[in-house]
């Protein structure tokens, strides 16, 4: 069963293993079950950022666009979810919102679903290492593996893998660069600052 939040009531999404399809930059199709997503691309100031949902739950988020291959339907063709996430993706880069309250889908090992859902817990405008995050997760000393599953994060942004940073505060590794790593952390800590 898939769950969602809302306002700030937050609780673990990531807890069905379905297909996704593929997307350039990804070394092979994940297999698993069959099912047609719809895309969504939303312009934000750090570009585009793309959004893939079934009926039921969100599937994928990307900076970039879409391969080539996949078509982008238009607003009257989208599903409810696929034009809500696009809703709350630019609420997100409005400052109106902190947190995505969409249903999440996604395929991965135990370890990095466990990874994942511990992105959920780290606050709108922070920032945590490695490390911390595997405390977090109860996996003490495997930081190397929780930067790793992190890199495997299918739906970025809505499950916030940007804030986890280096032990010594640097800006490691993102899947979309470090610069946009950087303008995320920045754009939420700004906010943050401000709304206190």
């Amino acid at each position: 069963m898939l769950r969602g939040f809302s306002g700030n009531v937050r609780c673990s999404r990531i807890n069905q293993l379905v297909g996704l399809p593929f997307r350039e930059g990804r070394e092979k199709p994940i297999v698993g079950m069959a099912m047609e997503l719809s895309y969504v691309v939303v312009d934000t100031p750090m570009g585009p950022f793309t959004v893939g949902a079934s009926e039921s739950a969100v599937h994928e988020a990307f900076f970039g666009k879409p391969a080539a291959s996949v078509s982008v339907g238009s607003h009257a063709k989208q599903p409810v979810l696929a034009m809500q996430a696009k809703e709350q993706v630019e609420q997100y880069f409005a400052g109106k919102r902190s947190t995505f309250s969409l249903p999440i889908a996604v395929q991965g090992t135990p370890f990095q679903r466990k990874a994942w859902a511990a992105l959920d817990k780290i606050p709108f405008g922070k920032a945590i290492s490695y490390s911390e995050q595997a405390d977090l997760m109860g996996e003490p000393g495997k930081a190397r593996a929780v930067g790793m599953a992190n890199g495997r994060n299918p739906v970025c942004l809505i499950v916030p893998c940007h804030r986890v940073v280096g032990k010594n505060g640097n800006l490691t590794g993102y899947a979309f660069g470090v610069d946009t790593k950087k303008k995320l952390l920045d754009f939420e800590l700004n906010l943050s600052l401000n709304s206190e």
